[in-house]
Parts: structure tokens; sequence; C-alpha cells
């Protein structure tokens, strides 16, 4: 793939210092670049899938499972069980 943009000049400043730095060419600078922002923002998002995912299923089959947990689980996130009266 071909790509064409328009940077500032703090842009090509950078790019110039990355390629004098490690002897890269501008598109291995720009290839290795686009790498590490993947792993980043790739890892971010695996981290909040993964927090999302512990709570799927996370109450399946107890048997202290609220049936109204679906329509309700706002007030069983944030509300104080101490404040409950029904336990829940």
């Amino acid at each position: 793939m071909r790509v064409n943009a328009r940077l500032d000049d703090s842009y090509i400043e950078k790019l110039e210092f990355l390629k004098q730095a490690t002897g890269l060419t501008l598109s291995d600078v720009v290839r290795e670049s686009v790498d590490r922002y993947f792993a980043q923002v790739r890892n971010e998002v695996d981290g909040r899938h993964a927090e999302l995912d512990g709570l799927v299923g996370a109450f399946d089959g107890l048997p202290e499972t609220p049936v109204d947990l679906s329509a309700e689980y706002k007030r069983y996130l944030w509300s104080d069980p101490a404040q409950s009266s029904d336990g829940a």
C-alpha cells in the first residue's frame, strides 16, 4: 500500500530523527511505528475485553443469582448491599 500524508514540520523532524537514529528507511520507520502503535492499542482493547469477559457468565448457575439481574444490573453494581432489605 502506498501512503500519502500531509505532515507539518514537527513530524518531518521526528521522522528524520528516527531515520538517522535507527538507520532505517522512511518506509521502515513508518512500518515499525504502525506495528508498535497497533500492538499498544490492541493490548488496551484486549485488556478492556478481558475485564468484560470476566463478568460474562460470572453469575451463571449460582443459586444466589438474582432473577432480575439483566434488567436491574445497575442497581446491583452500584448499590450498597448493606442497605438492601432483601440482601440482594
